[in-house]
């Protein structure tokens, strides 16, 4: 008994492990440069003036 119990965790953890992947391809990756977000965050602040 002890031994079924033993395949059957054995079975779900590698089951749980193997479905962790990350589908996204190397191209699919947005990367945010430092100035990008001072941009936004600089876009934010005059819709708040304008709207004000």
């Amino acid at each position: 008994m002890k031994i079924i119990l033993l395949l059957i965790t054995v079975l779900f953890s590698s089951m749980a492990v193997t479905s962790c992947t990350n589908d996204e391809g190397d191209n699919d990756l947005d990367y945010l440069a430092p100035n990008d977000e001072e941009e936004f965050v600089l876009k934010e602040t005059q819709i708040e003036d304008n709207s004000n």
